[in-house]
């Protein structure tokens, strides 16, 4: 979701708090969406950047770091404690995930007082991302997971995704993916299980691949087949998968994984994208490939 639809929504939701004595029934929350969107559109738009969300819409827009640099500088002088600001100047600034290591930890701070200090602790842990004010929050400690697990810092970015669960429960960053792989590659088995088995996900491919994979380097190849064909029922496209990485076909197995629009759930596409999003954790496991695709052939 783009930074302006974010807001648009932000609007609509708070509209709909407005009126809620007027909701009865669904076909009122749709009435006065209704009325909501026509007083949008009716609204009249500025080509001119006149808040920080407008400046930082134009430095993710932006054709070089100079120009993103200019954008950014503006909405910091509009709002100097803008998280996503502070996070998008850190992002171009860093030559590497180390630079982000080193210098997020500074803003997780500012962003800790922040929600600290607005109420949000208190008031919406384990909502996170459901309200609009924690998203810059949110999107900061999901960046510095990823720097963690960038270099290799992998209990520190377990301890960061954990972290980042507990604030939002319904998980809409997609944390419990990042955290299932880091189990298996640390072969915590009690973690991963208990991740598997919450109420809120059910039974996900990303979730049986990885699965299949810990008990592969675990020795429990029984327990791995398991998986692995719970798996194969829930993708139709898992031995195609199989084949293409014991081939070693990149070209043809990377064409499947589109960061732009996403991935169709159980389909190729998301095997490929949790395949590229960790390989750290799958490159090296090419005994583990081979083993199951024979095993699929039987």
């Amino acid at each position: 979701m783009s930074r302006e639809s974010e807001k648009t929504l932000h609007q609509a939701l708070e509209y709909l708090a407005a009126h809620e004595d007027e909701i009865k029934g669904e076909g009122d929350a749709n009435r006065l969406f209704q009325e909501f969107a026509l007083q949008y559109n009716a609204q009249p738009r500025s080509d001119h950047p006149e808040t920080a969300d407008d400046y930082l819409e134009l430095a993710e827009d932006a054709q070089t770091k100079k120009a993103a640099m200019g954008y950014i500088k503006k909405a910091l002088e509009l709002e100097p404690d803008n998280l996503d600001a502070l996070l998008m100047q850190a992002e171009r600034n860093a030559k590497s995930p180390m630079d982000l290591v080193v210098s997020l930890p500074t803003l997780l701070e500012k962003g800790d007082t922040q929600m600290e200090r607005e109420g949000h602790f208190r008031e919406d842990m384990g909502e996170f991302w459901l309200v609009y004010e924690t998203r810059p929050y949110m999107r900061l400690r999901y960046t510095y997971l990823q720097a963690l697990k960038d270099c290799g810092m992998m209990r520190r970015a377990v301890a960061e995704g954990e972290r980042l669960m507990e604030l939002c429960k319904s998980d809409s960053l997609g944390v419990r993916y990042d955290l299932i792989h880091l189990y298996t590659y640390l072969e915590e088995e009690e973690k991963a299980l208990a991740l598997f088995h919450s109420d809120e996900y059910g039974e996900e491919c990303q979730m049986l691949l990885a699965l299949s994979l810990l008990y592969f380097k675990l020795g429990e190849l029984d327990t791995s087949l398991d998986h692995l064909k719970k798996l194969r029922k829930c993708n139709k496209d898992t031995k195609k998968f199989l084949r293409l990485v014991c081939r070693g076909n990149t070209e043809e197995l990377f064409s499947y994984d589109d960061d732009l629009y996403g991935y169709q759930p159980n389909t190729i596409e998301e095997l490929v994208s949790a395949y590229t999003n960790n390989l750290y954790l799958f490159v090296p496991a090419g005994h583990f490939f081979r083993w199951a695709n024979r095993q699929l052939k039987n």
